[in-house]
């Protein structure tokens, strides 16, 4: 995404914007852990950053966010330093917290859960003491196996064909363990580079990024979708321009009146609250 925010600020804001200096927007690319693309192993991940330095990305790794507001935000490097970074525009893209049907399920069943919020199953994905309770996806915390959608298709499909057999008179007590399947890992850094892990072949640069699309493609349902999805990016890729633009500046404000519109409120009611002890 970085590489992405990195192009457009260097293509469309020049070409589209006369007023906007595009030689002074600055891309920072925050992580808490150590590499870039930890998952992709250390090459991958070398090339990866040495793809989004050549675009102009600032990468500064072992910064975690601690804290963010409309204004910028608030970073502890790991070395304990706290500093601040102002910024207008925020993306956040390191995942959410898991559901809260997890702790629903951890309070009536005492199942326990890990730090991001997630069921603990056993190997069958059924919760401790509950044989016909499964979790999968995103909400179940399973070793081995990355939180990607290729878990979560192939978890379903685990337990989709284990209630059926169980259905038809299959032991609960035989039941073999969920075994994931890595099909591999890819990741777009910019247009026309990616890098690609495929058991252990690694990929990157542009034949990586052709990998990517033609899966992408593959696993498109319907021809026409294919066929749409294909002519769209053919026209995406051989322009530096962007099709779709969205102005802000509308919802930013309306967002900034709503957050005064909440303090004030709340200051109201604190007004109120200290006159009724008062009196």
């Amino acid at each position: 995404m970085a590489g992405q925010i990195a192009e457009l600020a260097e293509h469309t804001l020049k070409g589209a914007f006369r007023h906007i200096d595009s030689t002074k927007a600055r891309v920072i690319l925050l992580d808490a852990a150590p590499a870039v693309l930890p998952p992709m192993g250390a090459k991958l991940g070398q090339r990866a950053a040495a793809r989004l330095q050549k675009l102009g990305v600032e990468i500064q790794l072992g910064a975690m966010v601690t804290d963010v507001d409309r204004n910028g935000i608030t970073v502890k490097d790991s070395d304990g330093t706290v500093r601040r970074i102002e910024s207008a525009c925020k993306v956040w893209s390191a995942g959410v917290s898991a559901s809260r049907l997890g702790r629903d399920l951890a309070e009536q069943s005492r199942v326990e859960l890990d730090r991001a919020g997630r069921v603990q199953v056993l190997p069958d994905l059924s919760i401790p003491g509950y044989p016909n309770v499964f979790v999968v996806g995103d909400m179940a915390a399973v070793e081995g196996v990355p939180g990607v959608a290729q878990g979560a298709i192939q978890g379903a499909k685990y337990v989709a064909s284990t209630i059926k057999a169980e259905l038809a008179g299959a032991n609960p007590a035989e039941r073999e363990p969920f075994q994931y399947f890595d099909k591999g890992s890819m990741a777009t850094v910019s247009r026309f580079s990616a890098v690609a892990k495929i058991g252990p072949v690694e990929f990157s640069g542009f034949i990586a990024w052709l990998i990517w699309l033609v899966l992408h493609l593959a696993y498109l349902i319907g021809f026409k979708t294919k066929i749409t999805t294909l002519l769209s990016w053919t026209v995406t890729f051989l322009s530096t321009r962007r099709g779709q633009l969205t102005i802000t500046d509308q919802q930013a404000f309306a967002r900034t009146r709503l957050e005064q519109l909440a303090e004030l409120a709340a200051e109201a009611q604190g007004s109120a609250a200290s006159a009724k002890v008062a009196s």
